[in-house]
């Protein structure tokens, strides 16, 4: 083919095809729901005390709390935590937004409930594994034999995993539920844009709106409240 041919894309044609598929099914991309507080409480509720079980509810609820992006969430090793009288205070040394590995820091709170609390499930992760250098998620048999860090596609198989098995649909779930649910969940709560921000490291609030609009989608609503 000659390098001096036109793209057939620029073809009138062509265009009026593209245009009609587009229109025939949709071009917005099919996101995974937010997985809210309530659904996380209810897949916590269903993990077992093994210590695959306690694993699992270290790294969903951390990554809930500190909406992180599942390439943060398996890429924390001990040496990124620091534990205080206030709660766990956690460094991210590499992130999407922070491609120069400047370090981003994420305070994580004590839960006034338990199982939900992102502290309480580290600590007792941490303890029962035994690990106390290196990476904090890891793979590990049905034995409870440890081996190397958790990869980024583990994390949307756990959380799709554990989902089905609390009763949620699967595939609705991946990874970036949990960060899209803290989000959802927090704008719900009525916390500010900026500090959902600060948790979610979002450089622009506009790329945020989406989980705020989701999460606020009943308050302040103009069918509410009119006699329906």
């Amino acid at each position: 083919m000659s390098a001096n041919w036109e793209s057939p894309t620029k073809d009138p044609l062509v265009q009026g095809v593209w245009q009609g598929i587009q229109r025939s099914i949709g071009i917005k991309e099919v996101g995974k729901e937010a997985l809210w507080l309530a659904d996380l409480r209810q897949v916590i509720g269903i993990l077992s005390n093994t210590l695959i079980g306690t694993r699992n509810r270290a790294l969903l609820v951390n990554g809930w709390a500190g909406a992180l992006r599942r390439s943060e969430l398996v890429g924390i090793d001990v040496e990124h935590l620091r534990f205080t009288s206030d709660g766990l205070v956690l460094t991210i040394e590499h992130s999407k937004t922070d491609q120069q590995g400047a370090g981003q820091v994420i305070a994580l709170p004590y839960g006034s409930n338990r199982s939900t609390c992102p502290v309480r499930s580290m600590q007792e992760w941490l303890s029962a594994s035994g690990i106390t250098s290196g990476p904090v998620f890891r793979r590990m048999d049905r034995h409870g034999n440890l081996y190397e860090r958790l990869t980024d596609q583990s994390v949307r198989l756990i959380v799709q995993k554990n989902c089905q098995e609390a009763g949620l649909p699967a595939s609705s779930y991946g990874a970036h539920s949990l960060r899209s649910g803290f989000c959802s969940t927090a704008a719900k709560a009525g916390k500010s844009e900026h500090q959902i921000m600060r948790q979610t490291r979002h450089k622009q609030s506009s790329s945020l709106q989406r989980y705020i609009k989701h999460g606020t989608i009943f308050e302040d609503n103009a069918a509410s409240g009119i006699g329906l």
